[in-house]
């Protein structure tokens, strides 16, 4: 929802059909024959649906600038100072090249000593995640992608990562809010994807807002089907990294709204692939994308904000 950054897998985790034709629908349909109405075919109605959720995404854009950003604002001048103007220290590219150096390298404490003297330097929490954290990870991804580093050397790199995410979680979740009824996301990547990493950083964004997270980087489609069978989900959060695996997500989506105890679910996707290509989002059957974690909180708040407005 990082911008569902890239990793390969860890061994560790983390409505009925219509029946036929009732007698009360009988004079609507002789009202539309009668017009020269005919129902449209499949093309047409993907069309409709493609309209539908471009307006949904148009309407949403609108609810979260009008009325979420604000609300969040003045949410957190009350419980916290805001994520937004704690994101002042500003990483360099030769901090981001440094970093992936380290995490590559022999001395397996490095990287975090780095981010330490980054920390003195005036790097917060966020900005850490949301810069070289986010970076190391996509270098990572990349470096391997073009076969310029092995399985062993990528894996080690983004373990040592996930103990970077571990050292600076207690000090960017010091600002959590509490809700008494939190809203549930389900954050999973699509099917057989392998760059995985950005979930762990996009759960920490929405346990700082007050969300309950379920799933992560290691949910397989089918757990994640049970998941929103057996427990009320209000988003559904995918990343996708490869163009191969589009398919399969759109086949997960689509299972999820059929069977999720949430008939309303709304979906978000992030990752590499839809940077690239947003245009995707309409063919998978998404909502909304999000570039990094921060925007993922402020779509899926919006999401939800839309759900509400609609009912």
């Amino acid at each position: 929802m990082a911008a569902f950054i890239e990793q390969r897998p860890e061994p560790e985790r983390w409505h009925s059909p219509p029946g036929p034709t009732s007698t009360a629908a009988a004079p609507l349909m002789s009202r539309q024959a009668a017009s020269g109405w005919t129902p449209p075919n499949g093309a047409e109605r993907h069309s409709h649906a493609a309209l539908d959720r471009q307006q949904r995404a148009s309407l949403l854009t609108r609810v979260v600038e009008a009325e979420i950003l604000p609300r969040l604002a003045m949410l957190r001048a009350v419980n916290a100072t805001p994520t937004e103007d704690i994101v002042a220290f500003t990483t360099t590219e030769d901090d981001n090249a440094s970093l992936v150096r380290l995490l590559l390298g022999p001395d397996g404490a490095a990287a975090e000593a780095f981010i330490k003297d980054l920390q003195q330097r005036g790097a917060t929490a966020v900005s850490l995640y949301l810069g070289v954290v986010t970076q190391a990870a996509r270098t990572l991804g990349m470096l391997w992608e073009e076969d310029r580093c092995d399985f062993a050397e990528v894996t080690i790199g983004l373990g040592r990562l996930q103990q970077v995410v571990r050292y600076l979680s207690p000090e960017f979740q010091s600002a959590a809010i509490n809700h008494p009824q939190p809203p549930n996301i389900l954050l999973i990547p699509a099917p057989g994807e392998q760059h995985t990493f950005g979930l762990m950083i996009v759960a920490e964004f929405f346990q700082r807002e007050g969300w309950s997270v379920t799933g992560g980087p290691a949910t397989a489609p089918d757990e994640a089907v049970a998941i929103a069978r057996e427990t009320w989900i209000d988003v559904a959060g995918f990343t996708v990294a490869s163009p191969p695996r589009l398919e399969g997500l759109a086949t997960c989506i689509k299972t999820l709204r059929r069977v999720s105890r949430n008939r309303d679910l709304s979906i978000m996707v992030g990752g590499p692939l839809l940077l690239r290509q947003p245009e995707i989002l309409v063919r998978i059957g998404a909502d909304v994308c999000a570039p990094d974690a921060l925007s993922a909180v402020r779509q899926a708040s919006g999401l939800i904000a839309l759900r509400t407005a609609a009912d």
